[in-house]
């Protein structure tokens, strides 16, 4: 049986939800996991599942260090070496976004057989770090791919900025990242509940944002293009999924666009549940490695208008299912909104298709590219 290891810092959002969804999985398939998270940063729907561990027939050790690199990373890397140890060792020990991809890579030597890495969106991709730091962090990357067997990108975009980084095709696989889908008739049953929830009428249309309010996530251009857009739409809905730091900037704006009263703001409602009753969904994200919520609104049948970000060209066929904006602005996304908005015939046909597209990303499929890519690592080291 091979036992495979799962570090990540972040304990909670869409690396959370991945890293769980292969920990749940991979017992089935015959893999013995441990699974190392952050005891710091453990959000409560991850410790809720998390706490489900024995159920799912993987165990569960925990690492204190800090989202930021520190001094507290050193122990945090003893830490992670003995828990491996006590796990047997490892045959893969996968690390997951930035932190947990430097604490696997540094913690490897004794102690696995093969280092597998996936970003979930590089830090050197944040346009909000000024280029110095972004170098540093480039570099950064390029040294550890050093001590790492395998990188594996969730989106062709992320893979093309790991070559950009100088590291290897060699050493690159991408993997699309996958969810569990909804049969037609729970999809329809769960639109109707959401929407019945919302007092919504069949004639609004909803324009939805979800996720966390953080700066990388801009949700404010979302509040943005939503109040430029209801001004000519009497008919638009808005629906605020989500909380986090940028929450006094989303209440700034909605107050400026003049548009709270016409929006729902749910801080701490699940997406999945809420994306039924949304028509339009806007991912207004400077850099992703690829958002569940994009596959989240390919299963709930959404138009999706986003920036190019990660997945987004495997999601979205431009002018038919939604649009890719390259120029992150108000007026920009609006606009292609509206192009749905002015177009029942259109926005049905949107939805249609972002339904189709969903089956290219099963959770099945991503589980099982995943694991054979370990077990023919292992081979290989054999």
């Amino acid at each position: 049986m091979l036992r495979v290891v799962l570090v990540s810092e972040a304990a909670g959002g869409g690396v959370g939800k991945h890293v769980l969804d292969v920990a749940e999985s991979l017992p089935s398939l015959g893999f013995d996991v441990l699974l190392v998270h952050s005891a710091r940063r453990a959000e409560p729907r991850f410790a809720a599942r998390l706490a489900q561990h024995a159920r799912h027939g993987y165990r569960v050790a925990t690492v204190d260090v800090d989202r930021a690199p520190g001094p507290r990373d050193v122990a945090g890397i003893l830490q992670l070496r003995r828990a491996v140890r006590e796990f047997g060792g490892a045959d893969v020990l996968h690390g997951h976004s930035s932190k947990g991809g430097a604490l696997a890579r540094l913690a490897r030597w004794g102690c696995a057989r093969r280092v597998f890495y996936t970003p979930h969106g590089f830090y050197a991709q944040a346009p909000s770090l000024p280029s110095s730091m972004r170098r540093l962090y480039g570099l950064a990357e390029h040294a550890l791919a050093l001590a790492t067997d395998q990188v594996i990108a969730v989106s062709n975009e992320e893979m093309e900025f790991a070559r950009v980084l100088g590291i290897p095709q060699s050493k690159l696989a991408v993997i699309e990242n996958g969810i569990r889908l909804r049969s037609d008739a729970d999809l329809a049953s769960d639109r109707a509940t959401a929407r019945a929830a919302l007092g919504l009428t069949d004639a609004e249309v909803v324009i939805g944002f979800v996720g966390r309010f953080a700066p990388p996530k801009t949700p404010e251009l979302a509040v943005k293009t939503f109040g430029r857009v209801r001004r000519s739409h009497a008919n638009a809905r808005f629906i605020l999924v989500g909380d986090g730091p940028q929450a006094p900037a989303v209440s700034e704006a909605l107050a400026e666009q003049g548009v709270a009263g016409d929006t729902t703001w749910m801080r701490d409602a699940v997406g999945r549940d809420m994306l039924p009753a949304v028509d339009v969904l806007l991912v207004t994200s400077q850099y992703e490695g690829f958002p569940y919520v994009m596959l989240e609104g390919l299963d709930a049948g959404c138009a999706i208008v986003t920036t190019p970000v990660g997945g987004a060209r495997d999601c979205v066929a431009h002018g038919c299912n939604g649009a890719i904006v390259n120029e992150p602005t108000p007026d920009a996304f609006s606009s292609a909104v509206e192009n749905f908005m002015e177009s029942p015939d259109a926005l049905r046909a949107a939805r249609t298709m972002s339904r189709a597209r969903a089956h290219n990303f099963q959770i099945e499929r991503m589980i099982d590219r995943l694991a054979t890519l370990y077990r023919n690592a292992v081979d290989d080291a054999a």
